[in-house]
């Protein structure tokens, strides 16, 4: 078994199992010295939602490093079969290990995404330009990670729900621990301006990563 943390869609474990039906023991923890952060390209946007290269609302969610930060995460142990389909869904972020505390106060290690660089992409994961062509370019010719992108829609409210549906400390955690790809918004601050008001409680999101990611 793998122990993954997820804390974006993977907090929730509909959308989790998904991509890993043999997931195990499926927990919050809390993880120190992270922060989310709004600032990868999502190019299952454009090709699945349908997204507008022109927009700047194109971003998913990632991790960096964030002293004096803590993010409360989903946990679950993920067969070494399953594994290969959850990395093809997260393929262009970095895996690293980190510690993350359990609700029993013990310290576990494990395996988190978080963010990469257009330059290493290509380099560790698409070893050809054709191979990028058919990951990336083909349905988006910019580059990935970006400073000035805002949260696409539709993923920012599945990732909402998913964090309310385990609880209003989640919730809040979400809320004040991810910022936009400038570095310095909090998404709480974001939502309190957005126009139109961003509706995630009406409506019920299908994501819908399915294994193929």
């Amino acid at each position: 078994m793998i122990r993954v943390f997820g804390y974006g869609s993977l907090l929730s474990e509909g959308s989790a199992r998904e991509t890993v039906p043999g997931l195990e023991r499926f927990r919050l923890v809390r993880v120190p010295g992270y922060r989310r952060i709004f600032n990868k390209v999502g190019v299952v946007f454009f090709s699945r939602h349908r997204a507008d290269p022109a927009s700047l609302e194109i971003a998913s969610c990632s991790t960096e490093p964030a002293p004096g930060c803590e993010i409360i995460c989903s946990a679950f142990d993920c067969p070494e079969a399953d594994f290969e389909a959850l990395y093809e869904r997260e393929h262009r972020f970095r895996w690293i290990e980190v510690e993350a505390r359990e609700a029993d106060g013990s310290i576990r290690p494990g395996r988190i995404c978080t963010r990469y660089s257009d330059e290493e992409y290509r380099l560790n994961k698409c070893i050809t330009e054709a191979e990028y062509q058919r990951r990336v370019g083909q349905y988006y010719p910019g580059r990935l990670w970006r400073d000035d992108i805002l949260p696409f829609p539709r993923y920012l409210r599945f990732c909402l729900q998913a964090a309310a549906s385990q609880g209003p400390e989640v919730l809040d955690n979400f809320l004040d621990s991810s910022f936009l790809a400038d570095g310095r918004t909090r998404l709480r601050h974001y939502l309190e301006r957005c126009q139109p008001p961003l509706d995630w409680q009406s409506e019920i999101i299908d994501y819908g990563y399915g294994r193929r990611g």
